[in-house]
């Protein structure tokens, strides 16, 4: 073969330079034992061929594949159509890409179950994992565990387990936005909540409840409804709540999409808000800012969230990061008009 020729294969550059096939992969994986002016001819032979080689045998012979994956426990739909999860996933995979990995979306559900995200850890399709919805009874949380494949949760903070995970400060935005809502008079307080197996839920929880106790007033009286998040929901559970509780001057809902629900219930119901009745979300949808009225919410760092869970598992994957380690977020309150206050 003459050097005037397009090399295509490390053969062939091997041929070119006068040295093994092995050695070639050595260069091209900067790995040690060629030596310089070798490996400087290896490299300048490489450049004037273009030989860009089969990237997949190289990253197997690495063991690694370049590629994260990212779990969600949904239907593709479902992804798709959440308030949060597409900024969410742009965010892990503009950072993911801006690191050199590619990413590769898995979606699972009772049907299918996990397998097919394991098979693909043993196969090193994927070098770590991301699951940005993860609850407490995901059965893949351990089964990712027992491999000790490199693994970041996002939203679901592990107490007992062994494992990284990034949060945001949901407990201390509801704390606020109740506190908020108690301090300008509000005394008979709702709080909309989704199942606390879904540690978001836990906590705004928490969040709300600690602002009961803590402001001290035998005259506030307050209660908890939980129900899976969403407009119709929303609508229901307020038309249930003016029925069982006519004297509720506010509802707290820990999604603005429910949010949606009650502001349409109280509106076909003739109540006022924020003037009878106060509505507040989580979340800060873009639907937030243009209802009537305006919705007071909380924002999540959303992609501060995205990059935090993969310059994590860059950090495990690099080996600086030998222990589990957790991140929290800090949200912000946002008051429109729904609360009868607007942040500048």
């Amino acid at each position: 073969m003459s050097q005037s020729e397009q090399a295509t294969t490390i053969r062939e550059i091997a041929a070119l330079a006068g040295v093994s096939g092995g050695t070639v992969s050595r260069v091209m994986n900067e790995k040690p034992g060629v030596g310089p002016e070798t490996r400087a001819r290896i490299k300048a032979l490489i450049a004037e061929h273009d030989f860009h080689g089969d990237a997949t045998a190289r990253q197997l012979s690495r063991g690694r594949s370049d590629s994260l994956g990212i779990v969600f426990p949904l239907q593709v739909s479902e992804v798709v159509m959440h308030p949060v999860y597409p900024e969410l996933l742009g965010a892990i995979s503009d950072a993911a890409q801006d690191a050199g990995y590619d990413v590769i979306l898995f979606t699972t559900n009772a049907s299918r179950g996990v397998e097919h995200v394991l098979d693909s850890v043993k196969r090193k399709r994927v070098d770590g994992l991301i699951l940005p919805a993860a609850s407490s009874d995901d059965p893949l949380i351990a089964q990712v565990e027992s491999t000790g494949t490199p693994t970041v949760l996002i939203g679901h903070r592990q107490r007992a387990r062994r494992i990284t995970w990034v949060d945001c400060t949901h407990d201390e935005a509801l704390y606020a936005m109740t506190t908020s809502l108690l301090l300008a008079g509000r005394r008979a307080l709702t709080l909309f909540n989704g199942p606390k197996r879904i540690s978001a839920y836990d906590l705004r929880a928490q969040g709300f409840w600690r602002a009961i106790r803590e402001f001290g007033d035998p005259a506030v009286r307050a209660n908890e409804k939980v129900f899976d998040m969403g407009f119709v929901g929303g609508v229901e559970a307020t038309e249930t709540l003016l029925r069982e509780v006519p004297a509720t001057d506010a509802i707290v809902c820990s999604a603005d999409i429910t949010a949606a629900g009650v502001l349409d219930a109280l509106a076909r119901s003739g109540f006022a808000v924020p003037g009878d009745i106060a509505v507040t979300g989580f979340d800060d949808i873009d639907f937030a800012s243009h209802s009537t009225p305006t919705l007071s919410t909380v924002r999540m760092p959303l992609h501060e969230t995205g990059a935090t869970a993969v310059s994590l598992l860059l950090e495990m994957l690099g080996g600086g990061l030998t222990t589990p380690e957790p991140r929290i977020l800090e949200t912000t309150l946002v008051e429109r008009e729904s609360t009868g206050s607007v942040t500048p």
